[in-house]
């Protein structure tokens, strides 16, 4: 019993460790970073264009705020989560355009 309890725990605190990490890098993704290539990239340098390279910084940045485990690979569940981060992007960016 003890150890099915144990195991009950730790399944509980790993579940509990995943959605804090999925809070945290949906609220990474929502403001702007300190390299400007935040979600405001449209922003960056105010001239209402985005260039080539300002669109594959972005993007990289948008990869690597999802790639939880840093395995240089999005998984389903970070790739569901990159897709909620482009999705509130982009309301935003039709708000403010």
């Amino acid at each position: 019993m003890t150890t099915y309890k144990s195991k009950t725990d730790f399944i509980i605190a790993s579940v509990i460790f995943i959605v804090i990490l999925s809070f945290a890098s949906i609220s990474n993704a929502t403001s702007e970073n300190s390299e400007g290539n935040g979600p405001s990239v449209m922003q960056k340098d105010k001239d209402g264009k985005v260039s080539q390279k300002e669109f594959m910084q972005h993007h990289k940045w948008m990869f690597e705020q999802n790639d939880i485990n840093q395995d240089g690979y999005l998984d389903a569940d970070e790739m569901k989560d990159l897709h909620k981060m482009a999705k509130e992007m982009h309301k935003r960016y039709e708000q403010q355009y």
